[in-house]
């Protein structure tokens, strides 16, 4: 089965006929010439896997994993351990969310189960599962297959390098080699009987039906963490890497909602970083070692690793996570990095405990504008440097070839120029049933406006344009924005297909995503000694929505 679906990539289905063949074959090879089979072969062959689970189960190769009830609230998202009493297998979960936004505010009520009928037994799962996997048994694994103890260990063993002449891998940076453990002394070097191991983490969404443009608009994310004591070949194979859990959808989870699903993973960590973790037994160390872990680094692409880090968007006035570089003073065109002056870790832990204490939401939002942070779980990690271990995604940027899109398809650099007409390519999916036939034209006539150049219109009076957006019907405007997602710190319509801001909200956010296509912003960021992985780095802040252009 490993064969099959990590190195052939074969779908379950198609193991389950692999299994189903087998099983057949070897009956046939038992009944041979015989009018019957023994009890004992008939029992060797039930014991055979027709699935890939039971296979999976009956070798031990799916890591330890539990269930959690997240709140199906979209404006709540709080997750529930599952408990289980006097050894009874089945878990149990508050039948209604008691998180409270504020201390002194009402609790959520939600219901986070639904009752379920098995073998007579009525029992209450989750509406919501969060699946989640056990950290600590996947790394149980990691340190037990043969040689990788060895290729972990050997990170802190290679020649001391200077950075000013390049570096290899992340394991050469001057923020690792310096890096402090709990007691004040370096934590990654050789431990001896410790093993002291970096991670990196990772949150992306995606659509699990396809991203069509005219398809359903579904959206769950994924956790995962990779080991950068590997070498590079080695430290993003999917054998190699710790799936954290799988975010459940329909939407993203709104602003900082994100943290309840950080949580369990953060917790772990903490007990990881400090007393560290005693295992059993290792491949190289049968009687037993103490591992010690920290998360160095987030690798996301933007509205992700803003979620994660608890910054603000790029929409907002605070719209850099590096830098106090706002939009109506330095601008996003602003390229003099050496006036820029830098965030700071404790600066960023204060405003992120100053929204997380904030008595009522007026109080959150005061400090989030002056700051353009909220609370993070990360902050929780005593370590944790949240205005340096932030890095680029040089995936996006390089290997999905966007610096390639933003220059040619975007800037328009290199590509010939385009008769009037449609300049860029928007398509909605179907509008909510109750859309009345007006609001339906509404729509499409919004639709052909968005795809006109307005460059020219919007520099001459912005303000004409803003009041031609408002002449449409209300809720076409609040389902364009929703769709477009012209704003990440905005929900602009609820499950029941309501606008939840103002035509004038609605049109000014429209007219600020027709405005940003060809604006965009190169910064050189010369980070010295304060480099989290290399001295030098090249950071595009990508000021937009990724939209396919038409072809011309």
């Amino acid at each position: 089965m490993v064969a099959l679906q990590i190195i052939s990539k074969v779908a379950r289905s198609g193991c389950h006929f692999v299994l189903e063949m087998m099983g057949y074959v070897v009956r046939l090879v038992l009944l041979g010439s015989q009018d019957y089979i023994s009890p004992q072969t008939e029992k060797l062959l039930g014991d055979l896997p027709v699935d890939p689970e039971t296979a999976a189960k009956q070798f031990q190769l799916d890591g330890k994993s539990m269930i959690y009830a997240a709140c199906p609230n979209p404006s709540c998202h709080k997750t529930y351990k599952p408990i289980y009493e006097d050894g009874c297998p089945i878990a149990e979960y508050p039948r209604h969310c008691t998180h409270k936004r504020f201390a002194n505010g009402p609790s959520c009520g939600t219901g986070l189960t639904r009752p379920r009928i098995i073998d007579d037994v009525e029992i209450h799962t989750p509406i919501k599962p969060f699946v989640c996997f056990d950290f600590k048994d996947w790394l149980a694994g990691l340190v037990s297959r043969p040689g990788y103890e060895d290729l972990m260990d050997s990170a802190w063993k290679k020649a001391s390098v200077d950075p000013a002449n390049g570096i290899s891998d992340i394991t050469e940076a001057d923020f690792l080699r310096k890096f402090l453990g709990p007691d004040g002394e370096k934590l990654f070097k050789d431990g001896g009987s410790e093993g002291r191991y970096a991670f990196s983490l990772c949150v992306d969404f995606f659509n699990p039906l396809s991203n069509k443009q005219a398809g359903k608009k579904v959206s769950i994310g994924i956790i995962s963490l990779a080991c950068l004591n590997l070498p590079p070949d080695e430290r993003y194979k999917p054998e190699n890497m710790f799936l954290v859990g799988i975010i459940p959808g329909p939407k993203e989870p709104p602003l900082n909602l994100l943290n309840h699903y950080l949580t369990p993973i953060v917790d772990v960590l903490l007990e990881l970083w400090s007393p560290g973790v005693r295992f059993s037994r290792t491949y190289n160390h049968p009687t037993g070692r103490t591992l010690r872990c920290a998360l160095i680094a987030v690798i996301c692409d933007l509205p992700a690793a803003r979620k994660v880090g608890g910054f603000a968007s790029f929409h907002h006035r605070h719209f850099c996570s590096v830098c106090h570089c706002t939009k109506f003073k330095e601008g996003y065109g602003s390229t003099d990095y050496e006036c820029w002056q830098r965030r700071t870790n404790s600066e960023c832990r204060k405003f992120s405990e100053a929204f997380a204490q904030a008595p009522d939401a007026a109080s959150q939002n005061a400090v989030f504008e002056a700051s353009g942070i909220r609370y993070s779980e990360l902050s929780r990690l005593p370590y944790f440097d949240l205005s340096r271990c932030i890095v680029v995604d040089a995936m996006h940027n390089l290997f999905l070839g966007l610096i390639k899109e933003h220059f040619h398809n975007i800037i328009g650099i290199g590509r010939a120029k385009t008769a009037e007409g449609a300049v860029v390519f928007v398509e909605f999916p179907d509008p909510p049933s109750d859309f009345t036939d007006a609001e339906q034209k509404s729509l499409a006539t919004l639709r052909k406006m968005l795809q006109q150049p307005l460059n020219d219109a919007i520099e001459a009076s912005p303000e004409a344009v803003k009041k031609k957006l408002m002449r449409f019907h209300h809720r076409p405007l609040a389902f364009a924005c929703e769709m477009l997602e012209v704003d990440d710190d905005k929900v602009f319509m609820d499950d029941q297909a309501r606008a939840l801001h103002s035509k004038a909200t609605c049109s000014e956010d429209l007219l600020c995503w027709v405005s940003y296509p060809f604006l965009f912003r190169l910064s050189i960021l010369i980070l010295g000694q304060h480099s989290v992985l290399i001295r030098s780095s090249f950071v595009m802040w990508v000021l937009i929505r990724r939209r396919g252009l038409d072809k011309c």
